[in-house]
């Protein structure tokens, strides 16, 4: 998933046998969740020295790929001046994470301006700790989006004793929280907070099914259905369960973003309009993508942005590099525009002077440069 990183580097404590031993952690730092800190049983002592001058105000941690039993579940934040006085900024007990290689955050408690941070970190029990990645952030990385409106989820496994629905086991240890995660990462990328009028998605139901296909979504708001195969679980596992993960969150961002997206009015719908179908797969797409879901390499020349799903959705997303708020922006002309087109879209973002077919040869001329 896309994560910026806003850490100098990492430094580890330990105390072995009555002797402080230090080392320096870059695992913790390299925005690669395959990579580890392992610990030691008990309390694990990590000093973080940042490279600016304001308060730490939230920070995520991440689990490691490997068993639950590993993951931090206690731990203490401290902040320090000197390296020797340290004060207690955020504290989280029992904490457990839903699946492998997934984060927590949590918005510091007593934030105030510090020159390093300290986290002890322990297991719930005599394991050693491991993890995969901590970010600590300047900025609020919950603000706006505290009052989320979660769906209810239900999930069901339709066949259990498929290779596939033990693999996602292994990854998932908490379906319903992780299709909840999912779905406030999706609407963080179509609308700006959680006060803005959205799709109201009340219920979800998730369904892990022995099929030939990858995953579809069924139903309309509020309640909504989607589907993923075992057989493609079992086929995006054979690489690596990290390879699992990313493709099982991928799969999920297009899935849910066909919960929260809008439809584009006065043109027909999915199954009898192109430029109906190409802005729906196209904006689902483009969600995956803005969330660092996709193998961006495999972008090429070539197409037409009426091709929909990644040719579009990779598109889109490249309007960020022009406007960082150009999915919201082209989303909300789905919902205000009262017969969409690219065309009329892309001049409600960017003004009347541009068009779908100059922004599109743009877009061409990039990729040919890469």
């Amino acid at each position: 998933m896309k994560r910026v990183l806003f850490l100098a580097f990492a430094i580890s404590t330990l105390t072995c046998q009555g002797q402080e031993i230090k080392a320096d952690y870059p695992q913790l730092t390299d925005n690669n969740p395959t990579t580890y800190y392992t610990g030691t049983p008990g309390k694990n002592k990590l000093t973080f020295q940042v490279s600016y001058s304001t308060p730490v105000l939230s920070y995520k941690i991440y689990s490691s790929g490997e068993t639950p039993a590993h993951d931090p579940a206690n731990w203490v934040l401290k902040g320090s001046n000197d390296g020797k006085k340290w004060t207690v900024v955020d504290e989280q007990k029992d904490q457990k994470f839903c699946s492998r290689f997934q984060e927590i955050l949590c918005v510091v408690k007593k934030p105030a301006i510090y020159k390093e941070y300290m986290l002890e970190a322990s297991t719930s029990g005599k394991e050693n700790v491991i993890i995969a990645d901590v970010i600590l952030s300047d900025k609020n990385m919950k603000a706006g989006w505290e009052n989320f409106k979660y769906p209810k989820v239900v999930f069901e496994s339709l066949n259990p004793d498929t290779g596939g629905s033990k693999i996602y086991h292994d990854l998932v240890q908490n379906p319903d929280e992780y299709v909840k995660y999912h779905t406030q990462k999706v609407a963080e990328i179509l609308y700006y907070t959680a006060g803005d009028p959205m799709v109201d998605v009340q219920e979800i139901d998730y369904t892990l099914k022995d099929y030939n296909g990858v995953s579809a979504k069924g139903g309309s708001s509020p309640n909504i259905n989607i589907v993923y195969s075992t057989q493609h679980i079992e086929k995006s596992a054979k690489e690596s369960l990290y390879k699992l993960d990313f493709e099982t969150r991928g799969v999920l961002y297009h899935e849910l973003t066909h919960g929260y997206q809008f439809e584009p009015k006065g043109i027909g719908n999915y199954g009898n309009n192109k430029t109906f179908w190409a802005c729906i797969e196209g904006i689902a797409d483009a969600v995956r993508a803005e969330a660092g879901l996709f193998d961006m390499s495999t972008r090429k020349p070539g197409g037409n942005w009426m091709d929909g799903y990644r040719t579009t959705g990779f598109f889109l997303q490249w309007l960020t590099t022009k406007d960082p708020d150009a999915i919201r922006k082209f989303h909300i002309t789905v919902r205000d525009l009262d017969v969409w087109s690219f065309d009329k879209a892309i001049k409600a973002v960017f003004g009347q002077e541009s068009s779908i077919e100059g922004m599109w040869n743009e877009y061409q001329e990039f990729l040919k440069k890469q």
